[in-house]
């Protein structure tokens, strides 16, 4: 799954001779993320990142998203090798009590700062049919379902991914 846009090789799942640690610092390298957005009737699972987390330069931030890398070992034989990341990635981040269902609404690209430089995201909208949704791991992140009143009104807080969808589209009607 490589191609080359704009210079940078884009990455799922295999790194080359490269260390995972080295393409995280190296823009040549896009790797793919998939990146989704926990619905359930009107209302986003607006998550905040701890300072205990892994990813410094995102400490303290508010999303509207989950998402982490594709890694190998989590979608070997899978078919589709987006879902079986997609769906590792969500039951990884939250404890969904309920059915769940995702479709792709879009993809991110965001070169102005250093995460986005080495990151190309994979946008899907998770419809859950339950509002019992929790984080995993609660010392490294804080989640609630909110209104979209309230997850507009930390937007100068959040992530950059998630202020480029609050601006582009109503989250809640994707």
């Amino acid at each position: 799954m490589d191609s080359h846009a704009r210079g940078s090789k884009i990455t799922c799942c295999e790194y080359g001779s490269k260390p995972r640690a080295g393409v995280e610092e190296d823009p040549s390298f896009k790797q793919i993320i998939p990146y989704l957005l926990v619905r359930h009737r009107g209302r986003l699972f607006l998550v905040q990142r701890s300072t205990e987390g892994g990813e410094t330069r995102l400490h303290g931030k508010y999303s509207i998203g989950v998402g982490g890398h594709i890694n190998r070992g989590d979608v070997e034989g899978a078919q589709d090798v987006i879902a079986a990341g997609l769906k590792r990635e969500l039951e990884e981040e939250l404890l969904i009590r309920g059915t769940w269902q995702a479709r792709p609404v879009g993809v991110l690209n965001d070169d102005s700062n250093p995460v986005g430089q080495v990151h190309f995201g994979l946008v899907h909208v998770v419809e859950v049919d339950s509002p019992d949704i929790s984080v995993r791991e609660s010392d490294t992140l804080a989640g609630r379902l909110a209104a979209l009143q309230d997850v507009r009104a930390v937007r100068g807080h959040m992530e950059t991914w998630s202020r480029l969808i609050l601006d582009a589209a109503d989250p809640t009607t994707l």
